[in-house]
């Protein structure tokens, strides 16, 4: 019993550090990246934005993805409005797709729009959906620390290797 006990402890604790990797995945690949954060629709109809930062290697992007019904896609830029007044533009998505009605996109990020998402706090994300539902929309962050999350994720990685 008390050997049980020992064993049960010291799996327990082995356990512990391991984290549990969060994966955006879009076509045939997938990308180390953040939890959703969640953007409120500006619009009431509509549904929530989700962003994810990822990387492949030391290359930043930014993915999106929202919930539709109808097919839709995102097409064009996808324009990200900080806090401090900067403006991040993503021109064309590198990947799309809708899969079980849930759009997605990816977009690339330059090392210098990477560096000014670490400073500063995602306010509104602009983009463009085509298909049934297609416009302009826009969503907004309701308090989420956006420029902590991003340095995490990108930062952890250069911390732990000195």
């Amino acid at each position: 019993m008390h050997k049980i006990l020992i064993i049960s402890i010291l799996a327990f604790w082995a356990s512990l550090p391991v984290k549990g990797q969060n994966l955006f995945l879009i076509g045939e690949k997938s990308y180390p990246c953040t939890n959703a954060i969640i953007l409120e629709s500006n619009s009431s109809s509509y549904s929530r934005l989700n962003v994810f930062l990822a990387k492949e290697g030391n290359s930043g992007l930014i993915a999106v993805s929202r919930r539709t019904h109808y097919g839709d896609s995102f097409n064009g830029k996808l324009i990200i409005y900080l806090d401090d007044g900067n403006v991040v533009t993503c021109n064309e998505n590198v990947a799309n797709e809708n899969v079980d009605d849930d759009a997605k996109a990816l977009y690339t990020l330059t090392s210098e729009q990477l560096n000014k998402l670490k400073i500063s706090n995602i306010h509104t994300v602009k983009y463009t959906l085509e298909g049934v539902n297609e416009g302009n929309f826009s969503a907004s962050n309701k308090g989420v620390e956006t420029n902590a999350i991003i340095s995490d994720l990108f930062d952890a990685e250069q911390g732990s290797s000195g």
